[in-house]
């Protein structure tokens, strides 16, 4: 009552997140003492900038992952996403940040560490993106936890695999000096940082050859394909013609969501079949993702 709308609605996210009847007392105390140090300094600090907005097309078949991602997040500081390049990593982080941005008093930022090109410049690029600036006599990735201490953040490092060891450095002063906030990285592999939860994203699963053409239009990559596919083709439909020769498409890409994007994307040009055909040197008929799109994502080559 009288508080600034903005610091209410802080207060009321930070509650929201915690169960007294399922806290223990010094959980409490502490919770306690956040809600003490935000009346104090009037809500100042505010949110950070939101994440990147989702693209317009809609996530298929990742509903189990995003939930899944998410309940992690409840539990766990920091969470690693791992798996190959094209297989939806960076997708499915975004998604996982437009859902849960609500959980957070203090929002969501989204880093993307894809330009930086090199380890020690993570925390300044982190910095930047929250505003903060290096103390007297501190490090930088020490000045940035401590600029977040008491904050209620997620915070997302994005393709950090060629800057592992910033990041690793980063997460470690997060974890131990900012207890309110929460990590989601997403990189080819593990950060190997103590308290790291790792879940690796799996390839979309793709039909058996010989399987039943009454089911293709089921699988998960036949669905992206089609989908996908009329975006540029808008009469483009499933037959029972041609839905295995998707299926087998498909599973020529070993069902990774980029490539099978970028195959259908090119039935803008081509027929599907010259596209089944022409797959065996897929690095140069992979190519023409959306101008909007990161360059890593606009040709599977990159």
């Amino acid at each position: 009552s009288g508080l600034d709308p903005g610091l209410e609605r802080r207060i009321v996210a930070l509650l929201r997140r915690h169960d007294p009847r399922r806290v223990s007392h010094p959980e409490t105390l502490a919770l306690a003492q956040r809600i003490r140090d935000e009346v104090r300094a009037g809500g100042r600090g505010g949110a950070v900038a939101p994440p990147p907005a989702p693209p317009p097309t809609a996530l298929i078949a990742r509903e189990a992952d995003v939930a899944r991602v998410g309940t992690l997040l409840e539990r766990e500081r920091l969470l690693t996403l791992t798996g190959p390049g094209g297989v939806g990593k960076t997708r499915l982080a975004l998604q996982v940040a437009h859902e849960r941005s609500a959980a957070f008093a203090d929002g969501v930022c989204w880093v993307e560490l894809a330009p930086v090109p090199d380890p020690a410049l993570v925390a300044d690029t982190v910095a930047d993106a929250l505003g903060v600036r290096a103390q007297a006599g501190r490090s930088l990735p020490a000045s940035v936890a401590d600029a977040l201490r008491g904050r209620d953040l997620l915070l997302v490092l994005d393709n950090g695999e060629h800057v592992e060891e910033g990041v690793s450095d980063l997460c470690v002063h997060l974890l131990r000096d900012a207890p309110g906030v929460r990590v989601l990285v997403t990189a080819r592999g593990r950060l190997a940082v103590p308290g790291e939860r790792v879940l690796r994203v799996a390839p979309l699963p793709v039909p058996q050859e010989g399987a039943d053409p009454g089911t293709l239009p089921d699988s998960a990559a036949v669905r992206l394909f089609a989908e996908r596919a009329r975006a540029v083709r808008p009469e483009f439909a499933l037959t029972s013609r041609n839905a295995p020769l998707v299926a087998s498409v498909c599973r020529r890409l070993d069902g990774l969501p980029l490539a099978i994007e970028l195959a259908a994307a090119r039935m803008g040009v081509v027929g599907l079949e010259e596209i089944h055909a022409r797959l065996g040197d897929s690095l140069r008929l992979l190519a023409g993702g959306p101008r909007t799109a990161p360059a890593r994502h606009r040709t599977l080559r990159a």
